[in-house]
């Protein structure tokens, strides 16, 4: 996610840089054509150029809206991953009687499965290897029984369950605490099914197509609009006009896909760094990794 206040404008030209040349140089041999070869058959009406460009305008903004939409909902179900964590492991540690057998290494247990989980929930959405981190936070046992699963973040779950249910068959946990705790772990779940439901479907292939097809014919027409009533000026103000509609497009085609690795997705990997920071310090680990800092204007 990018957290500059000051936006880079070279970092989004290296995106756009190149469909705004060719529109200049549209733009220009237009005018050459016009003036100097008499090509007036050229000449557009500005009435239809202003009309397509409105309607265009609103389906930029409709596009916009839209891939905010699905940005802002993955960043928000990540903040409750993080808040689900912290209060599944401190529901643990005042949840399971005291007198428990072997209730510190339990609870050490389950905070290293909830960060495990975290971190393979993030690399299966980036489509990387979901066990990089998360194995650190595995025992051998545990390693071998998610392996065998399609779906690993689903798995750790599964044995973060079975693992609550041992305490309450044995009667170590209250009935009311443990749904409590089970509560949590469902919510952990919808939140998962969440993030997968956004990654997995993707904006309407159609709709975009129509988008770019729209400014594709709208940049066509423009300088024909245009060199007529202001001449070699044209040329710049196409040049303008189409920064602004290639600029908002590209905008919400990277805000579309909040999961795919890149500087404006959501930042994952520091959340899970945090969510790993904070259950280690509750369960009083002695080895605290240090936060992640942005790097380059952004984080990850």
């Amino acid at each position: 996610m990018y957290v500059k206040q000051v936006f880079s404008i070279w970092r989004l030209l290296r995106s756009i840089w190149l469909g705004v040349v060719a529109v200049t140089a549209y733009a220009s041999l237009v005018f050459y054509l016009y003036q100097y070869q008499n090509w007036h058959f050229l000449v557009f009406p500005i009435s239809i150029v202003s009309i397509l460009g409105t309607a265009l305008s609103l389906l930029l903004g409709f596009r916009t809206n839209s891939a905010y939409d699905r940005w802002w909902e993955a960043r928000q179900v990540w903040g409750e991953i993080v808040n689900e964590s912290r209060t599944l492991i401190r529901q643990s540690i005042s949840f399971i009687n005291p007198e428990a057998k072997d209730k510190a290494e339990a609870v050490k247990n389950l905070a290293h499965l909830q960060i495990a989980w975290c971190y393979a929930l993030c690399n299966t959405l980036r489509r990387e290897p979901v066990l990089v981190m998360a194995a650190l936070y595995l025992n051998e046992e545990e390693l071998l029984f998610v392996k065998d699963h399609d779906n690993i973040p689903n798995a750790i779950l599964h044995l973060m369950q079975l693992r609550l249910t041992e305490f309450y068959q044995r009667g170590e946990i209250d009935n009311i605490l443990f749904q409590a705790l089970d509560g949590t772990l469902t919510r952990l779940c919808d939140a998962m099914g969440k993030c997968e439901r956004i990654k997995n479907t993707i904006f309407p292939t159609q709709y975009s197509f129509f988008l770019h097809l729209n400014i594709f014919i709208f940049t066509i027409i423009l300088p024909m609009g245009l060199i007529d009533s202001i001449g070699r000026i044209a040329i710049p103000i196409t040049f303008v006009i189409s920064f602004l509609f290639f600029y908002i497009e590209n905008i919400s085609y990277v805000m579309q896909n909040p999961f795919e690795n890149g500087a404006n997705d959501t930042p994952m990997t520091t959340l899970c760094r945090t969510i790993e920071i904070n259950l280690l310090q509750i369960i009083e680990e002695p080895n605290i990794p240090d936060k992640i800092l942005p790097k380059n204007g952004y984080v990850m």
